[in-house]
């Protein structure tokens, strides 16, 4: 067993309608180390395509459908959300989008990493940096609710390498004091490859004197 999937029937939280979908009832745990962004090693990376739903009858996105929401279905039929294309990319750029809607900064911020990840195993690197930079803007729009969040601040410096704003890792991270040594040493490491102008995907166990898995 890698993962086993099931199918449920959830009832959309905009329109009401119900509706089935695939989701992942049980996996097994990661082989390897965690990308520097924590993206898991395999086989759970394999199950991205379960982590988002969408509704057939209005489009509404979410980790479910059932997921309350602080809007009405006519959001879902602006051009602001309809920008997005509902390739599984695009979907979770949605899933983004209603997070912001629902004041959910953080999961707003992943789903787009998430989108990110897609374009990733696409091949897709122009769309992928959007995706990133996509993120980034929702950290600096909302830095507040951020500012005591260690781990979306490291999370941000890889976020800022592979879409190529090199300039901004070393000055926003080079000197910056984190509390937990782990995240001093990973933040010392995005550093140097941001010095480097190295934009690729790394491993978080490349990192010499840590070990995560």
């Amino acid at each position: 067993m890698i993962f086993r999937t099931e199918e449920k029937e959830f009832v959309c939280a905009v329109c009401g309608e119900s509706s089935k979908h695939e989701i992942i009832t049980e996996q097994e745990d990661p082989k390897g180390a965690p990308d520097l962004d924590m993206r898991p090693d395999e086989p759970v990376r394999s199950g991205i395509k379960y982590w988002v739903s969408k509704c057939p009858c209005c489009g509404y996105c979410n980790s479910f459908i059932n997921i309350p929401v602080k809007f009405t279905r006519e959001y879902l039929d602006s051009p602001n959300y309809n920008k997005e294309g509902d390739d599984l990319a695009g979907r979770f750029m949605k899933k983004s989008l209603t997070c912001e809607k629902n004041k959910e900064w953080e999961e707003a911020l992943k789903s787009c990493m998430y989108a990110a990840w897609v374009c990733d195993d696409e091949g897709d690197s122009e769309r992928a940096a959007e995706c990133r930079r996509a993120a980034v803007r929702i950290f600096d729009t909302h830095g507040t609710v951020f500012k005591e969040n260690a781990d979306i601040k490291l999370l941000t410096a890889d976020l800022l390498r592979r879409s190529g704003a090199f300039d901004r890792v070393i000055h926003d991270y080079k000197n910056y004091h984190f509390g937990s040594p782990l995240i001093m040493a990973i933040a010392a490491f995005e550093v140097k490859l941001a010095e480097q102008g190295d934009a690729a995907c790394h491993k978080a166990d490349e990192i010499p004197g840590v070990r995560v898995k």
